[in-house]
């Protein structure tokens, strides 16, 4: 156990380090992946992959993604985004932005919506180098769709574009980063008042969205797996809720988007009360 930890501090010390990070990212990625039993599920080859010929698969832990406050790398189910996008009026007018993007799968799912940009900020460069992989094979593949951009920055730095927004989490990180991310999403409306909305897919710290006097929820729901999701990924469905910024001239539709969110597994998983 004491060289396992002492190896996991000098890999995530080699990843902190930029040029090391863009040579070995890739390779320490693709091993542990090869080695991660335990992510069985999230380690098959996803149908969205074998479908779209991408790689948007795997388990990687938090601390070969360069940063200490990431929670890790896991792909999201196609299906239970595209619910969630469902739920954004307009989205032709917005841009999307996806924060600790990972391999890119919200990604690719977003341009079956007509967003007039698309963003993925990842502070991997091993991650977001096979993002930019991915991102060009769907280009290829979808000429008329909208192209993917990715950024490789840290998002706690990241200027948020001053347009209407769709920002798409995968609960990418710890408390303090998600509150440091939220300071900056209060501070960008502040300055520049428009339409914007988070879908936060795993909304581990939806209390702190909750709190904030600049947001208010428009949707909540413990979404199931389609059937053909089952199986590549270790649950059967999965929490997402939407805010959107107060003053926002699409009003919340009635329903259930005050529903209750239980944290299951601390900084790890919630579920959303059916």
């Amino acid at each position: 156990m004491r060289f396992k930890a002492a190896a996991s501090g000098t890999i995530q010390a080699a990843m902190s380090i930029p040029w090391l990070a863009r040579l070995a990212g890739p390779v320490f990625i693709g091993y542990y992946e090869s080695r991660s039993g335990r992510h069985a599920e999230w380690g098959c080859k996803h149908p969205f992959d074998q479908l779209h010929g991408v790689d948007t698969s795997g388990f990687v832990p938090g601390f070969l993604l360069g940063s200490a406050a990431r929670i890790g790398y896991a792909g999201a189910q196609p299906g239970i985004i595209r619910k969630a996008l469902t739920v954004i009026p307009e989205p032709r007018q917005c841009h999307f932005l996806d924060i600790g993007c990972g391999k890119g799968r919200p990604l690719l799912v977003a341009t079956e919506f007509g967003f007039r940009a698309i963003t993925g900020v990842e502070v991997s460069p091993g991650l977001a180098r096979i993002a930019r992989r991915n991102a060009g094979i769907l280009t290829n593949a979808c000429p008329d769709r909208t192209r993917v951009n990715i950024v490789t920055a840290d998002a706690a730095k990241y200027r948020l574009p001053a347009e209407s927004l769709v920002i798409f989490l995968y609960n990418p990180f710890d408390g303090a980063l998600t509150r440091r991310f939220l300071g900056n999403i209060e501070a960008s409306l502040l300055q520049n008042p428009r339409t914007l909305y988070i879908v936060y897919y795993n909304p581990v710290f939806a209390g702190m969205l909750d709190a904030s006097p600049a947001l208010e929820r428009r949707y909540a729901a413990q979404i199931p797996y389609d059937p053909g999701e089952l199986g590549y990924g270790p649950d059967t469905s999965d929490a997402v809720v939407v805010w959107q910024n107060r003053g926002n001239p699409n009003p919340v539709p009635s329903g259930r988007a005050n529903a209750s969110v239980t944290i299951v597994i601390p900084g790890m998983r919630a579920e959303v009360a059916l």
